[in-house]
């Protein structure tokens, strides 16, 4: 008898085979997909934080560099915005300093303020091309730059100061009725003391006294006895151990001892800002772009900055000069109306894909304070 009916019946080679190929396919394609989405989220994560830094550095940058000159050098009767450093002894003044020795981070070597005739003099705006550090061989060396406002956190103005006989001593004291030209923000009736924690004086503070000279606050304000009727006193040192070698009483010029034993001018806290690039020292290869403020300790603005160049306009006497690298003969830093940021380069950090990403900033920033001074154009000046 024939039995009859349906067999179960597998797959063939052939077919498992086929079937293993188009799997292996669609594997593929799924994990190549995923790779490229992967890795395009990567780049837009990194290039978003990127821009993100690179905004936050520009803007403090422009900041700073439209302060130039506010409440400071322009309003002091200073219609050039300088004021002569020391000189005399043969050491000239350098920038900027901490508690180093050498100061010689910025280039590798000590940058002295811009002289003429020998005579150091310090500007609302210091241009410092080619006086940086070189990241990339073929970009050539960095610029820094400095940029000088007056500092209205502290009303050192509504103290009344005078010199001891050496010049490195001032005592500053605050009567019970102060004086016109003292102004304070509104709801403070008292300045703020000269040792208060954060706004009193710091070392490395730099300290203009009238148009004539910059001291360097060597010491923490001690108190001392009030005389004359004054509620407070405080002694500020300005020894000649600030290693930017602004306090030189011996020199013959520009120096604090002009005013030994005698009333100093109306006294104003300096915000003196430098930008520069350097290496970071937690790897020794990430560039950074650096701000240092004073004498105090510099602070990473951001990393991967790695290009950083500067150019001017200039106004000498009417004539208009623009995208000046450096300042040709017979012009000076008092002239400056406008700085370019002709490149600042930043790019990201590298990835597992390999390469970087990018920005490049190309921007003009009004010097306001020192536009407004320019509508009274210099002339045959000296500086």
């Amino acid at each position: 008898m024939r039995r009859t009916g349906k067999h179960n019946r597998g797959f063939s080679l052939m077919e498992l085979l086929f079937s293993a190929a188009l799997g292996m396919v669609m594997v593929t394609a799924a994990a190549d997909v995923y790779s490229r989405a992967l890795k395009a989220s990567t780049i837009t994560t990194q290039k978003a934080e990127m821009q993100q830094d690179f905004r936050a550095a520009a803007n403090i940058l422009q900041r700073d560099i439209s302060m130039a000159g506010a409440g400071a050098l322009g309003q002091q009767g200073l219609s050039s915005n300088v004021v002569g450093l020391v000189y005399g002894t043969g050491t000239l003044p350098v920038y900027p300093c901490t508690g180093v020795t050498t100061c010689s981070y910025i280039s590798g070597a000590p940058v002295a303020y811009p002289t003429t005739s020998g005579v150091p003099y310090f500007y609302s705006i210091i241009p410092g091309p080619s006086l940086g550090i070189t990241v990339n061989a073929a970009s050539g060396p960095t610029d820094i730059i400095t940029i000088n406002s007056a500092d209205p956190s502290l009303a050192l103005n509504c103290y009344t100061g005078t010199m001891d006989s050496t010049g490195t001593i001032a005592t500053f004291q605050l009567a019970a009725v102060l004086p016109a030209t003292c102004v304070l923000p509104t709801g403070i009736v008292t300045p703020p003391a000269l040792n208060a924690a954060y706004v009193g004086l710091q070392v490395g503070d730099m300290i203009m006294f009238g148009i004539k000279a910059i001291g360097v606050v060597t010491g923490t304000p001690t108190t001392c006895a009030p005389t004359g009727g004054n509620v407070s006193c405080f002694t500020v040192t300005f020894a000649a151990t600030d290693p930017g070698h602004i306090n030189q009483p011996t020199a013959t010029t520009g120096s604090l001892k002009q005013f030994a034993s005698a009333a100093l001018p109306s006294a104003v806290r300096l915000l003196s800002v430098t930008y520069y690039l350097d290496i970071s020292p937690a790897d020794g290869v990430t560039p950074r772009l650096m701000r240092i403020q004073s004498g105090q300790k510099p602070a990473p603005v951001a990393e991967n900055v790695v290009f950083l160049k500067f150019t001017y306009d200039v106004d000498n006497g009417g004539t208009i000069s623009t995208n000046l690298a450096s300042l040709p003969a017979g012009t000076s830093p008092n002239m400056i109306m406008k700085v370019n940021i002709a490149h600042m380069s930043m790019r990201s950090q590298d990835n597992v894909y390999g390469g970087y990403q990018s920005l490049d900033l190309q921007t003009s920033i009004s010097a306001r304070n020192l536009s407004m001074q320019q509508e009274y154009p210099i002339t045959g000046s000296a500086y």
